[in-house]
């Protein structure tokens, strides 16, 4: 088939696309109800500055909703040789079969975390099993905070135990 015959095909699809896109000016819908613990996170940057092995390092993270505010996205962030890279993508969502919110933490080193977050004693609590990298401890946390700061708590099975793994201060910068 002649290139010049494609040229209508590829305008058609083009044109197509851009209908469906969303308008860039429409407003964000508001996060789905069942979302609510976690909604304040979503539109903030937080960061964390570290030490750990007597080197210091900042971790980013970020979220956003997706699907009309059912689904919010984290993605983390560390500094790596001047500029940060991304370590994790994280989706949340509503499960209504067992009634709580889910996760799947996906790692820049292989393999991913199948997690819950439920809130408990007026903290929120996650527990997560990770498949795929034997390198990488399946994990627990706390996470007690407000809007503009929360400390996260973390604990990894090690061994058949849980240890801990960190205590990990985060606030809002955006």
């Amino acid at each position: 088939m002649p290139t010049r015959s494609l040229l209508p095909l590829f305008a058609v699809a083009l044109v197509a696309a851009c209908a469906h896109a969303p308008a860039p000016s429409a407003p964000a819908a508001a996060v789905a109800a069942e979302l609510a613990p976690i909604a304040h996170w979503v539109g903030g940057r937080w960061e964390g500055t570290f030490e750990a092995g007597g080197r210091k390092f900042t971790l980013v993270r970020t979220y956003e909703q997706s699907f009309d505010g059912r689904l919010i996205v984290g993605r983390s962030f560390a500094e790596r040789d001047g500029r940060l890279v991304q370590l994790r993508e994280t989706p949340y969502y509503w499960n209504p079969e067992t009634k709580r919110i889910e996760f799947v933490d996906f790692l820049d080193s292989g393999g991913f975390g199948a997690g819950v977050l439920e809130v408990r004693d007026g903290e929120l609590r996650m527990d997560v099993k990770v498949v795929g990298n034997p390198g990488h401890p399946s994990w627990r946390a706390t996470v007690r905070g407000d809007a503009d700061a929360h400390v996260i708590r973390v604990e990894a099975l090690r061994d058949g135990r849980w240890v801990d793994f960190g205590t990990y201060p985060y606030r809002r910068v955006q």
